[in-house]
């Protein structure tokens, strides 16, 4: 980073359900306060954009930092965006912020400058410099939640492809004509295994002899991915199978992916992966068998390290690496 750069950054990150905003010591990848709030979409963009504002200026004050010290905002959000533009385009998790231009509503609140990214992209770039992947040059970050997402960092940079949307990888196809997924396309990775999908698997096999069965109370519908790994922590041959089958999809699109980019290191993160013991070693199983390279144990496939810090840190380093295209 260049050496005449202020020294922090504000990080944001906005989630359908919550999100937050932090500083964030350049140097040092420290966070110097973080506050989070539900995002609440659904009230409208400018009830979002007011409260987001006020988040704001709320870490700004609790962090002591001066404004001059702040070279402006990182901001992480969930997809999708059009980042050339500045607006986003989520009516799926964002409802009620469809077309919003929060690049220019930020800048004119603020006059700093302002960095957009998809959240998955933000994550990686924390793991990057501060988590998982620090030391490396070639990594792959994987989100497995809602949705599944990715960002990659190739020869020590973020790879955003043209119109800025490269890492969509959920939507990669791993059965042609398999699932039909709400981006009109079949057989999208998401649809097999992120947390709906865990969710929806199980909801097909549980029965009432499972403990699946009597941690929903009989409510079949309202099995979640999470609870799918609370049943399996206590041994439910059910959820077991269905974690296991879950590990097993992700090992096929993170194959696809290993034998194309051939990174260093492949990080997982999201709140799926909260159930890493049951679902890495399917994962693990099917790179013995399909990875394309010499010596199949070379690429590590590892777990994020900053947890939900990871977007905020990211996205603050991504605006203060901008200006010397040290990452961008």
């Amino acid at each position: 980073m260049a050496s005449d750069l202020p020294q922090f950054a504000i990080g944001v990150d906005i989630g359908g359900t919550n999100m937050s905003a932090a500083i964030v010591n350049g140097i040092t990848g420290a966070v110097v306060a973080k506050e989070t709030i539900e995002t609440l979409s659904m009230r409208g963009a400018e009830d979002g954009m007011r409260r987001l504002q006020a988040l704001i200026e709320r870490v700004v004050a609790q962090a002591a930092v001066p404004w001059e010290a702040i070279l402006g905002i990182g901001m992480g959000c969930t997809g999708p965006l059009d980042i050339e533009r500045g607006l986003v385009q989520n009516p799926f998790t964002l409802p009620n912020w469809d077309n919003l231009p929060i690049v220019q509503v930020l800048t004119d609140a603020f006059q700093k400058p302002v960095l957009l990214l998809n959240d998955a992209q933000a994550a990686a770039l924390g793991e990057f410099h501060g988590g998982a992947g620090r030391g490396t040059h070639h990594m792959v970050y994987v989100t497995v939640s809602t949705g599944i997402g990715g960002g990659l960092i190739l020869d020590g940079r973020l790879y955003r492809g043209r119109q800025f949307l490269a890492g969509e990888v959920g939507h990669q196809s791993i059965h042609y004509d398999g699932l039909p997924c709400y981006c009109g396309r079949r057989g999208c990775w998401e649809m097999y295994a992120s947390g709906p999908a865990i969710a929806q698997f199980a909801q097909a096999r549980v029965t009432p002899d499972s403990l699946l069965w009597q941690l929903a109370e009989g409510h079949v519908e309202t099995i979640t991915a999470r609870m799918v790994g609370q049943a399996a922590q206590q041994g439910d041959p059910m959820a077991l199978a269905v974690l296991r089958e879950a590990g097993l999809r992700l090992g096929a699109g993170i194959a696809n992916l290993i034998n194309i980019l051939s990174p260093e290191l492949f990080v997982m993160g999201g709140g799926v992966m909260q159930s890493h013991a049951f679902i890495l070693p399917a994962v693990r199983e099917v790179l013995q068998q399909q990875q394309y390279t010499e010596g199949g144990a070379q690429i590590q496939v590892v777990l994020a390290q900053l947890g939900l810090n990871a977007g905020v840190i990211g996205a603050a380093y991504g605006l203060l690496h901008l200006f010397d295209q040290a990452l961008l």
